[in-house]
């Protein structure tokens, strides 16, 4: 496969458009931010927008990461949580927009084959990707390949409850990881602290500045996702985590107090050796998982 593929990041907050080497080099992106009341309309307009100034880098197809539950095999986007879209036949959509083979798959799923294909991860098995951004979510690697249960809907670590009574989380329970550690979390519980509205960027350079509230929101978050880890950890007894996404872009921040409480809760003797590592596609790790996914089609569908 020569031609480049168009990839299509739907963000909870943002969309991304890119052009993609097979290799997943970026060659040129398109990126648009949501308004406040999104609809599917919304997003299928500002794709749409997307592809008419891209296609001319020469597509062979386009793959799509989807925030939430989807399943692959129809290409339908089924719920997402942060939004409360859902039921939409997304990769229908684009392909009659574009005239391109479509695929589409959960955005944290699509990540952790980014990572596969890309990253850290090329000569590991067994691994959990974990996205950290306005939302949580996990992507399972087992066995050198995608798991995802019989539902289509493994890897939901951001809907681990991690705090007894805790925050509201917009699956309809309290005290999910995603609810106290995502980075739309973060922003709410300083916003709580401090009457400021900043978003979670922000507030890391606070962090990193000696803002101690700031440096405690961070540090909180963190402890969540060791606990949420070491849970995942001791149930499938792997021994790499990666996290990326957004907000994992403070994992000067994370990473401390993540390692400190997976130790906590970690059954060691089953689990002695445990890396949590930084994500090499990083913030762009969904748009590359488009172009891994494509590839992972391309012999079944002779692209």
């Amino acid at each position: 496969m020569n031609k480049n593929i168009f990839c299509v990041d739907i963000g909870g907050a943002k969309l991304i458009c890119g052009a993609l080497t097979p290799q997943g080099e970026i060659v040129d992106i398109i990126r648009a931010e949501y308004p406040k009341d999104y609809t599917i309309d919304t997003i299928t307009g500002l794709i749409f927008e997307g592809y008419q100034k891209l296609k001319g880098y020469d597509f062979c197809a386009c793959g799509v990461a989807v925030p939430g539950l989807c399943d692959y095999k129809s290409g339908k986007w089924l719920y997402s949580p942060f939004s409360g879209l859902g039921d939409i036949p997304i990769t229908e959509i684009i392909s009659d927009m574009t005239g391109l083979p479509t695929f589409a798959d959960n955005d944290v799923n699509i990540s952790a084959m980014a990572e596969r294909y890309f990253g850290v991860c090329q000569d590991i098995d067994d691994f959990l990707w974990i996205t950290v951004s306005n939302g949580i979510g996990g992507g399972l690697y087992l066995g050198g390949d995608i798991y995802r249960g019989q539902g289509l809907s493994a890897g939901e670590i951001g809907h681990f409850i991690v705090e007894e009574n805790g925050r509201k989380c917009g699956c309809g329970n309290k005290g999910c990881l995603e609810a106290h550690a995502s980075g739309a979390s973060i922003a709410a519980i300083y916003n709580e602290r401090t009457s400021k509205n900043l978003a979670a960027k922000e507030i890391a350079e606070l962090a990193r500045d000696g803002d101690k509230t700031a440096l405690a929101v961070w540090q909180e978050a963190g402890a969540y996702i060791g606990k949420a880890v070491a849970y995942s950890v001791n149930l499938l007894n792997i021994n790499t985590v990666v996290l990326g996404g957004g907000a994992a872009e403070a994992f000067d921040l994370l990473e401390p107090a993540v390692t400190r409480s997976l130790n906590d809760n970690l059954f060691k003797k089953a689990n002695p050796s445990v890396k949590v590592l930084h994500s090499k596609p990083g913030k762009y790790a969904a748009l590359m998982g488009c172009a891994a996914l494509v590839i992972d089609n391309q012999k079944e569908k002779n692209l």
